[in-house]
């Protein structure tokens, strides 16, 4: 079988207005738009600009073990979310918790970065809307939900262009409303979701461009 090479979306910009009237449909004002850092910036910059409503940045970042990839995440100082299939032997207690180390660190870094000395906006009584981009892993919207939970919030929903199966499954699992037009069954997702360059260094820069200019 040949591998897709058209794009699901032309644009990061494109597929967030899209995702904006889908999500529009399923919530109500006051709404607060949170992009997750870095992947989830530009498109939720377009929801909200697509919705009419506030919008900020979010920071997370992976837990990554050397021998088993990603198996959770942290979201701005709430503690981590894991894998709950990932069981650690003994042995690998301290590598976890120096991985869990390396996450927060990275989400310090990213949040002078995204956000500079500003705190996140306030979520207290208002239906937030989580997005991400191309999403093949659930852990960050999940540790983000977990992150913005004490603050209060009316509604939580998560969204995002692109998904799998599998983090649909994890998130409904979590009794939380994921808007996502195009799930895939291909747990890798797609090799192209969107029409921009896929220069992960590109993007990211282009999102801190876009956090700061929009937030």
């Amino acid at each position: 079988m040949t591998e897709a090479r058209e794009p699901l979306y032309p644009s990061r910009s494109g597929a967030g207005a899209l995702l904006g009237r889908h999500v529009y449909n399923h919530i109500n004002p006051p709404t607060l738009v949170l992009g997750i850092t870095p992947t989830g910036v530009e498109v939720a910059a377009n929801v909200a600009k697509a919705m009419g409503c506030a919008f900020d940045v979010l920071v997370a970042a992976h837990v990554r073990m050397e021998e088993f990839g990603i198996v959770g995440a942290i979201a701005e100082d709430a503690s981590a979310v894991l894998d709950q299939e990932y069981e650690p032997y003994f042995r690998d207690a301290q590598a976890l918790g120096e991985a869990i180390d390396d996450a927060r660190r990275a989400v310090k870094t990213e949040r002078l970065l995204f956000r500079g000395t500003r705190a996140l906006r306030e979520v207290r009584g208002q239906n937030v809307v989580i997005v991400d981009g191309h999403v093949t892993s659930p852990w960050k919207l999940l540790a983000a939900v977990d992150a913005i939970k004490p603050g209060e919030p009316a509604y939580i929903m998560v969204a995002a262009p692109v998904g799998t199966q599998p983090v649909q499954e994890k998130v409904r699992a979590r009794r939380l409303q994921f808007v996502c037009p195009s799930v895939l069954m291909d747990p890798a997702g797609h090799p192209l979701p969107f029409g921009d360059p896929l220069d992960p260094s590109a993007e990211r820069l282009r999102s801190i461009v876009v956090a700061r200019e929009a937030a």
